[in-house]
């Protein structure tokens, strides 16, 4: 299990979580319905990192 404090804005979703393309899907649906929001999964091919989801989530709630 991975510990909540290892996780850094550089933190790789593939390379150092093993995120999969199905990990990626339920991710988007889970962050959908926590957030009220709508994400674009052609956007999340640009999404690497943890900083990067952040970002990305922020500007979707802020839009």
């Amino acid at each position: 299990m991975l510990e909540p404090e290892r996780l850094t804005p550089t933190t790789l979703l593939v390379d150092d979580l093993g995120v999969s393309s199905l990990d990626r899907f339920e991710l988007l649906m889970d962050l959908e319905e926590e957030f009220k929001i709508e994400m674009d999964e052609t956007d999340l091919v640009t999404v690497r990192t943890v900083g990067d989801l952040t970002a990305y989530i922020k500007a979707r709630i802020a839009a």
